[in-house]
């Protein structure tokens, strides 16, 4: 499957997008929404080029699973900071 760049770049919005819905879930400790998106990230990251977002997205789902919020935060700032290394290199 050949994956365009327009394709790579509107993956890429989305992910900006979920970096408040992110934040969100740390403040209200909703691990469940948390989960779902890390295991979207999990699943589709691989599939756009981008294998350390499906690396990280793993990290996420489980510390969601866990329940675990400081492994789930620092997950989280690992997503944000990787996305900003995509997107601003």
């Amino acid at each position: 499957m050949h994956i365009s760049i327009d394709q790579k770049i509107k993956y890429l919005k989305r992910r900006i997008d979920e970096i408040e819905e992110f934040k969100q879930c740390i403040e209200t400790s909703n691990f469940e929404l948390a989960g779902n998106i890390g295991h979207k990230l999990k699943g589709n990251g691989v599939t756009f080029g981008f294998p350390e977002i499906s690396e990280v997205g793993n990290k996420i789902e489980k510390a969601a699973s866990e329940r675990n919020h400081l492994s789930l935060e620092k997950s989280i700032q690992e997503f944000i900071e990787l996305i900003n290394l995509i997107v601003e290199p």
